[in-house]
């Protein structure tokens, strides 16, 4: 029997592969073995902005808001009655008029002859009064040759009650006749200060009763602005009534300069805050106008502040934190006491007594206390400079 030579040559060849890729494998795993090793990685601390902050001496200012309000604001009324027969061509809303400027006039007839019956009525009290005067002399005259020596029982002798009815009947006729010429005079309906017209409630030929309302007015001497401040506001603002006051347009951001006009006493009824008022005169000769009704942000200089440490805004969590490098270059947060806002700063008092910080400026909620950071000074405070400070805010 024949051993066929096929399966025997498959077996040798299926050995031989073996043996190479064994040979082949043990040849890789030693050039493995003798490769140097990569060298391991380092972690890299990430870079964070800071800013050098040391305590210094700045001026507190005081922010708040409020409306711009005409000092004076009246609601004209009739003070007689009567057709409005001539009207002045400047009586129409948003007009500025002069103190004395007659806007209306009503039909003044019935006040003429009034004022007529009132100086006729006068006249005859005072001829009245006259004669009286006349016979109450005469009377003395003839009591004194009569011989009597002691004085008339009776005031009727020397006419002293007809003298004093005569005179108050002189004095009665002479009020009248002053009410009459004050009514008279009220036909005229005239502006009682410099003011702006906001309304007018009457027409050409209308008819006006006593108390009717004819228009309102708005003066235009000055504006004043309410500012409500809190406890904490009134203990940095200072007692000294001539500082001057930043007024912008919240809208434009036009500014004025103010002053504050006086401290209120006592707590408005809506804020639960004390008010402080500023003032603008003529705000309608300014360069821009400010009118009434202008919703402005107020800022008043206030004390001088010492050890104070000056941050920009972004540095202050909403949580009130900020995050500063120690000196091992490690995260530290730590909670901000504000002293006062200014801008885009804040100014807090120094961290734990420390005379330098490098304040991080704008920290991550990914920060975790004792993190490995490369504080990178910005080069507002790498000029060696006072950080943030201008000429303004430093106090001399």
């Amino acid at each position: 029997m024949k051993i066929s030579p096929a399966p025997i040559l498959v077996t040798v060849v299926a050995v031989v592969c073996i043996g190479l890729a064994v040979m082949y494998n043990g040849k890789k795993m030693a050039e493995s073995a003798n490769a140097p090793r990569p060298a391991a990685l380092k972690a890299s601390a990430p870079n964070v902005s800071v800013v050098v902050a040391t305590p210094g001496q700045y001026q507190a200012t005081v922010s708040g808001h409020g409306e711009a309000r005409a000092h004076w604001a009246l609601t004209l009324k009739a003070q007689v009655q009567g057709e409005v027969v001539d009207m002045n061509p400047l009586f129409a809303t948003g007009n500025r008029v002069e103190k004395g400027t007659v806007l209306a006039t009503l039909d003044g007839t019935q006040y003429t002859q009034a004022v007529a019956n009132a100086k006729s009525t006068l006249a005859d009290a005072q001829l009245t009064l006259q004669e009286e005067k006349d016979l109450a002399t005469q009377a003395k005259r003839e009591w004194q040759r009569s011989g009597f020596t002691q004085a008339p029982s009776s005031p009727l002798v020397y006419r002293t009650l007809q003298l004093a009815a005569a005179q108050a009947s002189a004095d009665n006729a002479l009020s009248a006749l002053k009410t009459a010429q004050r009514d008279e005079s009220n036909t005229h309906i005239s502006a009682v200060f410099d003011g702006v017209i906001l309304s007018r409630d009457i027409d050409l030929g209308s008819y006006v009763n006593t108390g009717d309302t004819i228009a309102t007015l708005n003066s235009s001497d000055k504006v004043e602005i309410a500012v409500p401040l809190s406890l904490a506001q009134w203990q940095y603002l200072g007692e000294d009534v001539s500082t001057p006051v930043t007024l912008q347009d919240v809208t434009t951001g036009t500014r004025w300069t103010g002053y504050i006009a006086r401290f209120e006493n006592h707590l408005d009824g809506n804020s639960r805050q004390r008010n402080v008022i500023v003032a603008l005169d003529q705000p309608f000769e300014q360069k821009t106008p400010l009118l009434p009704g202008t919703f402005l942000s107020v800022e008043i200089s206030g004390k001088s502040l010492n050890d104070v440490m000056k941050l920009p805004a972004s540095a202050v969590s909403q949580e009130g934190k900020i995050w500063f490098v120690n000196a091992q270059n490690t995260l530290v947060s730590a909670t901000a006491e504000k002293r006062f806002e200014r801008g885009d700063y804040v100014y807090i008092n120094p961290i734990d007594d420390r005379t330098e910080l490098k304040v991080v400026v704008r920290p991550l909620v990914s920060y975790l206390a004792g993190m490995l950071v490369n504080p990178v000074v910005e080069e507002a405070s790498a000029s060696g400079q006072q950080p943030f400070a201008n000429a303004e805010e430093l106090v001399q």
